[in-house]
């Protein structure tokens, strides 16, 4: 059912002046009506004509396709096969626009009830069409055409745009955006720099240490090369390891020796570290740089210093050497700072309340990296015990037909106060996700995250509204409370978290608002207003 609150109230006042000069029991008549026609009279409405009631309603000269999105066209005679077409489970649909020529040969032609039976039509094969939230409806009309030949040329019938689906590469933008946020909040820190107390802390710092000793390395080389052309001299060359010490990828320096290509294949087959660089108790990307000395002997292959990315210098304050690295951790307090960064709903939430959450669960799937790195940002602004994180990517990019509830996977666990030791495992469930459906599986990755944190504390959920938990009915083995912070609320909430909310006791959390009490029936939540109604909370939509 549909109500507007403010509508019923500016009728109320206005029935409260016209009763100054009736009897109370004219009011009390005349309010009754006013009740019950406010209250019930959508009562008799479908959903689709609500829908079309509360569309935008344009008119163009001809209608033009949207290239900012992708999108998918549903003619006027539109079939089954072809709304199946439509990812409604695998993207989220941004708008749908309901496309017309207002020319009518007929007079009494009611074009306003073919767009709602067609709405209808629509819902019949795919009841999402009208029930699910924030999709922007448009229904609009071309009135640049005057005759039914003319007409023939014009679009009519349905057009969905959604969110393209991301790729791997979409993740790696996201993970520089986040990069690049951090880098400004590191230009802030540096701008403020006077406000900062830093104390140095020495921690160690390691080479890696190779599986096979050059001599060993240089006799597999000369079993191992195969190329015809004899060559005297040294040839330098650099290998790109990851952080366990695999190589990735080897250059072969100098523009005179001929066979670059078979060397580089060769070293990348016998170089082997037992890790990447290690600092502290983490392990990173590195490269070594060496050279091998021709003609080949059991001597030739020399692994001569290590290359650190500036990154890590900076960050660890870094002295490098050939034979060992030296790093600091830096313990800065930034009290000081805090008020003049800017801060989304992660943090202005974290720091609304001060919570010390012992376990925190965040949504790393498509498009909620400004949370994610927020979430970084409060970390590395803020002095906190170790914490459990769990980062989960729904599957690491498993199709949805394998995404069994409960055993959905793509669950990343980190425990630290460290931001960089988080942000390193963060960005890696980011890389193993990908695209794939709507809903995600939040749930799995809470009770993984209580198997491994134990929390008799504040847990906390970052969740996208625009998603929901498929496995919502694993609830029913967790006990504990529930902090649910949610990301991307510009458009309202989603009514299943408030639902789900009320039925198990949690909290739901915005970037200004708190919503703890669901005793109530009817909801003010930043301008918007929510009632509870046959089991469910629906958001009001003015008439």
């Amino acid at each position: 059912m549909i109500f507007d609150t403010d509508n019923f109230q500016s009728v109320f006042r206005s029935t409260l002046r016209l009763a100054k000069h009736n009897s109370l029991k004219w009011l009390l008549s005349w309010l009754l009506l006013v009740v019950n026609t406010v209250l019930f009279a959508q009562i008799d409405s479908s959903p689709e004509e609500i829908l079309y009631n509360t569309a935008n309603h344009i008119e163009v000269a001809k209608y033009e396709f949207d290239q900012r999105y992708e999108y998918k066209i549903l003619s006027s005679g539109f079939s089954q096969e072809s709304v199946s077409r439509i990812p409604f489970s695998d993207t989220r649909i941004l708008k749908i626009d309901l496309v017309y020529t207002t020319f009518s040969e007929a007079e009494n032609f009611d074009q306003k009830q073919l767009d709602i039976n067609r709405l209808k039509k629509l819902a019949e094969i795919n009841p999402a069409v009208v029930s699910t939230q924030f999709i922007d409806w448009n229904i609009i009309g071309q009135t640049g055409c005057n005759s039914s030949p003319e007409c023939l040329d014009f679009f009519h019938g349905f057009v969905v745009y959604y969110e393209p689906y991301y790729t791997k590469d979409d993740t790696r933008e996201e993970i520089d955006s986040i990069k690049l946020d951090l880098k400004k909040l590191q230009e802030t820190i540096i701008a403020k720099q006077e406000l900062i107390t830093v104390d140095y802390e020495r921690i160690p710092c390691e080479y890696p240490e190779s599986y096979y000793s050059e001599e060993f390395m240089s006799n597999k080389l000369d079993e191992m090369y195969d190329c015809a052309y004899k060559f005297k001299g040294r040839v330098f060359f650099e290998v790109s390891m990851d952080y366990h010490g695999r190589p990735q990828d080897v250059i072969v320096k100098g523009t005179l020796f001929p066979c670059k290509e078979i060397l580089a294949a060769r070293l990348k087959r016998i170089f082997k570290w037992k890790s990447g660089l290690t600092i502290g108790d983490m392990e990173f990307d590195l490269i070594a740089k060496g050279f091998v000395s021709f003609p080949l002997n059991k001597e030739s292959l020399h692994i001569t210093s290590f290359e650190i990315r500036q990154e890590l210098i900076d960050e660890y304050d870094m002295l490098q050497q050939y034979s060992q690295c030296v790093a600091y951790e830096k313990d800065s307090s930034f009290a000081e700072i805090i008020p003049v960064v800017e801060k989304r709903v992660v943090s202005e939430v974290l720091y609304r309340h001060g919570w010390q959450p012992e376990l925190i669960v965040a949504d790393v799937t498509a498009s909620m990296y400004p949370y994610t790195a927020d979430l970084l940002k409060w970390i590395k602004l803020n002095t906190i015990e170790p914490t459990d994180f769990v980062f989960f990517n729904d599957g690491d990019d498993k199709p949805t037909s394998q995404k069994i509830v409960g055993k959905t996977g793509g669950l990343y666990h980190v425990i630290s106060a460290d931001y960089r030791k988080v942000r390193y495992r963060m960005f890696e469930a980011m890389m193993a996700g990908g695209g794939g459906d709507l809903p995600e599986n939040n749930i799995e990755a809470l009770l993984y995250g209580v198997e491994q944190a134990q929390p008799d504390g504040t847990v906390v959920m970052l969740a996208d509204n625009f998603s929901f938990p498929r496995d919502t009915d694993l609830l029913s083995q967790y006990q504990g409370n529930l902090k649910i912070v949610l990301c991307r609320t510009d458009k309202g909430l989603n009514t299943k978290y408030l639902d789900l909310a009320r039925k198990y006791g949690f909290t739901v959390h915005t970037q200004k608002t708190d919503i703890i009490d669901f005793s109530k029936n009817e909801l003010q939540i930043e301008g918007k207003t929510y009632r509870y109604w046959n089991g469910r909370y629906q958001m009001m939509i003015k008439i």
